[in-house]
């Protein structure tokens, strides 16, 4: 992401805002300080990083991801799955507390989805 961006996004958070930081080593200079600053403003944070970094403590909650890296640059990395999986939990756990019209928004979204690709209902929508 832009480093920027990151910045200028950051500045607009406030108490009850949340920023989530993603990055495989934790280390990512311009990711630490957006979250820094986005604390300064009181925003919550949660990390989606390597364990024991930098990035980790300086967030709220920490989901970690500890993944050895293939030797075969060619092939997809495992850590980057692991990255989506835990993305997808974070993605889930947060749809679970959303109120009625947030869900029916949801549903709404995903009904018509599937009538655009004439889909059916248990067919990942992301295809």
């Amino acid at each position: 992401c832009d480093p920027y961006l990151m910045r200028m996004t950051a500045s607009t958070l406030k108490p009850g805002d949340l920023v989530i930081a993603i990055s495989a080593t934790g280390r990512t200079r311009e990711v630490i300080e957006a979250v820094e600053l986005a604390k300064h403003y009181r925003a919550n944070a949660i990390a989606v990083t390597a364990p024991d970094t930098e990035l980790a403590r300086a967030c709220d909650v920490r989901l970690t991801v500890a993944v050895p890296e293939y030797p075969d640059t060619l092939k997809p990395t495992a850590s980057r799955f692991a990255f989506l999986a835990a993305i997808d939990l974070l993605a889930v756990a947060s749809a679970y507390k959303l109120d009625g019209s947030a869900r029916e928004t949801v549903r709404r979204i995903k009904y018509n989805a599937q009538i655009h690709r004439t889909g059916k209902e248990m067919e990942p929508l992301g295809d």
